[in-house]
């Protein structure tokens, strides 16, 4: 089964559709039974860019089968952006008739289920059910802004359909509330449906929405059921909070107020998926980057049946993790510059952080101290993401970090030390490296 969400298509913008055709056809040679979509297929909203996402996809798999005339299920369900994107002046579609625009409108729910009709040949169900090789697959579309998804009546009204001794599989746009990535992450529903499938051990459940990368280890999470991030097939998030190269999360804690003091990585490059294969004893899921055709990692291996053993519990993991170091010598360098406007600033750049026993470098951990009487005084500590966190970790990849301070952040004057700590997703710290003393006026 190949994996992929938010892939938002545009019609101004045909390299979306042509990498969703990349993607596809990858599938297709390693011979999927199916696809799974798990939301933001039109990026606006619009009947015409999921009408590219139908052209594509049976032009892969022409008439839904596999060159050797096998059936390959598409397992698609909408998210925000193709329910509500219509709605969003920015997005708006450049019809100037009112009503042309409102039929062009997947968020009109007759609209919807003509169009769903029209191009996959099926009715529109809110919530569907479907099975793959005798492995049951439930999709939740995304209903209105808040989601508006049933799941807990449903999963009671079908419980008796799923065989407890087999993993099922589930999708919905947004993450499962306290699941992947954590309970601070951006983009989680209200709890629903982590409350629907804690009652299936099971369950084995893809979301997408939040953009992360799959590189981040806390992508998959288990607990009362298997939850998988499905990242992004358009672009990476860097909304992770307080970071300072991070996007909205940047401007310092709540009540701080202080204004930005680096550019927001892009990550126009993270393109991501996965490759799923269920054998008896195991599921193996592959982290796919679909711009490099390479693994991301490791591929994640779910033992069956998973209700008995949950080797990606996050304490578990957590407890088994090795900090990065830096090599031998790496060196930390201060620079003082000013802008057009007379503003001072600090520039604290340092080398990639070396991967231990396959824990690589997620963010750095930087901190400004005064050095008096012998004492180093902190007077300000930062996070900044890895400006490689979501690529492949390959010496091709590797980029070296910089963070960005104000000089008046620092507001005791004198010779300041700069120290960085190289720090993994679940928060292990590896051993600092230091600049020389730098005058802070």
């Amino acid at each position: 089964m190949g994996v992929l969400s938010d892939i938002h298509i545009r019609c101004d913008k045909p390299e979306q559709g042509e990498m969703f055709r990349k993607a596809l056809e990858y599938f297709r040679d390693r011979g999927v039974d199916a696809v799974l979509l798990a939301g933001d297929i039109a990026d606006t909203g619009r009947v015409a860019e999921l009408e590219i996402c139908a052209n594509v996809w049976y032009s892969v798999f022409p008439n839904g089968k596999a060159p050797d005339g096998r059936p390959v299920e598409h397992l698609f369900v909408l998210g925000n952006h193709c329910v509500d994107g219509w709605r969003n002046p920015h997005y708006r579609s450049p019809s100037t008739d009112e009503q042309a625009r409102l039929a062009d409108a997947i968020g009109y729910a007759d609209v919807r289920q003509k169009t769903w009709r029209r191009l996959f040949h099926e009715d529109f169900q809110p919530i569907w059910m479907k099975t793959v090789k005798g492995y049951p697959v439930i999709g939740a579309h995304w209903e209105k802004s808040d989601g508006g998804i049933r799941i807990e009546e449903f999963m009671k009204a079908h419980a008796k359909e799923i065989d407890p001794s087999l993993p099922f599989f589930y999708t919905q746009h947004e993450h499962p509330k306290d699941t992947v990535m954590g309970p601070w992450a951006w983009g989680h529903d209200d709890g629903r449906s982590t409350r629907a499938l804690a009652a299936f051990p099971n369950a084995v459940a893809f979301s997408g929405h939040s953009h992360y990368s799959l590189t981040d280890e806390r992508s998959i999470w288990q607990g009362a059921f298997t939850s998988i991030n499905a990242s992004s097939l358009y672009y990476g998030s860097n909304e992770y909070a307080l970071r300072e190269n991070g996007r909205d999360n940047a401007f310092g804690y709540t009540g701080e107020k202080r204004a930005r003091r680096m550019k927001a990585l892009g990550l126009s490059q993270c393109r991501q998926g996965q490759f799923v294969t269920v054998y008896d004893d195991r599921i193996d899921i592959d982290r796919l980057d679909f711009i490099s055709g390479m693994a991301l990692g490791d591929k994640w291996v779910l033992p069956l049946p998973v209700a008995e053993k949950k080797p990606f519990d996050f304490a578990v993991r957590r407890a088994a993790r090795v900090a990065p170091e830096f090599a031998s010598g790496a060196k930390v360098s201060v620079a003082i510059r000013k802008n057009g406007e007379g503003a001072e600033f600090v520039d604290v750049t340092f080398p990639h952080a070396e991967t231990k026993n396959k824990c690589r470098v997620f963010e750095y951990e930087v901190t400004a101290a005064l050095e008096a009487d012998g004492v180093d005084l902190i007077q300000a500590q930062r996070r900044v993401l890895a400006p490689d966190f979501y690529s492949l970790d390959e010496p091709s990849f590797h980029r070296s970090g910089l963070c960005t301070f104000l000089s008046k952040d620092l507001t005791l004057k004198g010779p300041y030390r700069f120290t960085v700590r190289p720090i993994e997703c679940f928060g292990a710290k590896g051993r600092p490296i230091a600049s020389e003393l730098v005058k802070i006026a």
